[in-house]
Parts: C-alpha cells; structure tokens; sequence
C-alpha cells in the first residue's frame, strides 16, 4: 500500500502541475501567433501544387480550431486543478471539468487524424491519435470521478 503523500509535497506538485498548465497556455498563444510560418514549415514538401493556396489556408484554419479546444481544455484543467488545490476533489464541477477536457480531446482527435492521413502528414495524424488516446483516458478517470461523487453524496446523506 503506498504511503500518505505529505500536504507539503501534495501542493507543490498541484502548483507544477498549474504552473505547466499556464506555460502550455502560452506555448499556444505564440503557436498562434506563428501560425503562418508553422504551416509554411509543415507544407514545405507541397511546392508546386495548385491547390497550395487552398491546402495553407485549411491547414491554418484547422490550427486554428484545435487551438481554440486546446485553450478551452488549459482553462478547465487549470480550473479543476484549483479546485482540487482547495480539497474539493468529488464534485460534480470536477466531473465536469473532465468531461469538457475529453471532449476537447475527442475534437482533435476527430480534426486532426483525418486531416493528417489525407495530406499524408505523420505530425498531424500522430496528434488526432494522442489526442483521441487521451480522450479515452479522461473518460475513464471522469467516471471513476463520477461514481466517486455519487457515493460522496449518498454518505453525505446517511450522516
């Protein structure tokens, strides 16, 4: 059986884990930011080709919309974070929370794993599979969370 994690060690690895959730924020803002240049790199092999235009102008757009699912996974992950920081663990905000962020995993997964075979792109196809793997793995701790929360109520009622 595992040992207690002392409250100390507990914090500061909550704090880390906030702290990397943040950097990842601002990695996003500057991968939008270049986002022009990161498709002209990903596109280099594609010279010549009349539907370059077209192929850039989807390829961004694309970029684009995983950016918006992955700011919107950072923000409920550094929320549930918080929470969880607090000693709020079983909650339903918590379930929530999960069940956002795999539905932000499942969107790129479903964008990006098309996309990437079609264009033959291994970096794009690689991300649609880990994202919908880690879809997969947030669903599985969001129903432990909400099995977790449903016996919390029902012992807070028996008391």
């Amino acid at each position: 059986m595992p040992k207690k994690t002392p409250a100390a060690t507990r914090d500061k690895s909550i704090a880390l884990s906030q702290f990397s959730t943040l950097c990842m924020g601002v990695i996003c803002l500057i991968m939008v930011g270049c986002g022009p240049q990161l498709v002209g790199w990903a596109l280099r092999d594609y010279t010549g080709s009349a539907a370059l235009t077209m192929l850039r102008g989807g390829l961004l757009g694309l970029g684009y919309v995983c950016a918006v699912l992955a700011f919107a996974m950072l923000y409920n992950l550094y929320r549930f974070l918080g929470r969880i920081q607090k000693g709020t663990v079983f909650v339903r905000a918590n379930v929530t929370a999960l069940w956002r962020i795999s539905w932000c995993c499942a969107g790129a997964a479903f964008l990006c794993t098309p996309t990437g075979l079609l264009l033959r792109l291994p970096f794009v196809f690689s991300l649609g599979l880990c994202a919908g793997f880690m879809a997969l793995i947030v669903r599985v701790i969001m129903n432990a969370f909400r099995q977790a929360v449903e016996m919390q109520e029902e012992l807070d009622l028996t008391v």
